[in-house]
């Protein structure tokens, strides 16, 4: 059991870290030109508010790629809205937190920060695959449950 977890704890952390290098590219390529003194200080703001949600995003993803060794625990392990939330808990409370903050800004200012549209959506793609990784581990954990002999 413990290797099946380490081996999706493992394929969680390596689509975490190219989920963080695209985000970081995808930073890098948005255009920061600017001609006037005013222009460059909000360029740089700009800059620091990319790096800190890109931060934020990092030790989010560490964080629920640590979860997922609760799974090592049998009570948890059986029991799949728990085990659900070591996979995918704090991932969909996080996106939820970002929408509702996209929102009240939306509806507050008319307007959504770029940054804030490119971490919705690597939050949503990463979502997705912790869901997809829980299905399959269900799948795994099922199939020894019906055959103890089947060890992953």
């Amino acid at each position: 059991m413990g290797k099946s977890i380490f081996r999706f704890w493992l394929v969680n952390v390596l689509i975490s870290v190219a989920l963080f290098i695209l985000y970081r590219l995808v930073i890098a390529e948005t255009d920061t030109a600017a001609t006037g003194f005013l222009e460059t200080i909000i360029v740089i703001l700009d800059i620091i508010v990319n790096l800190g949600f890109s931060t934020i995003y990092l030790f989010a993803v560490i964080l629920c790629s640590l979860l997922f060794f609760l799974n090592h625990i049998e009570k948890i392990r059986r029991n799949k809205g728990l085990s659900f939330l070591t996979f995918s808990g704090i991932p969909a409370v996080c996106l939820i937190l970002l929408i509702i903050y996209i929102l009240v800004g939306f509806y507050r200012y008319h307007m959504v920060l770029d940054p804030l549209k490119m971490l919705l959506l690597f939050s949503v793609i990463y979502l997705a695959s912790t869901i997809l990784e829980f299905i399959l581990f269900r799948k795994i954990i099922e199939k020894q449950q019906a055959d103890p002999k089947v060890q992953q």
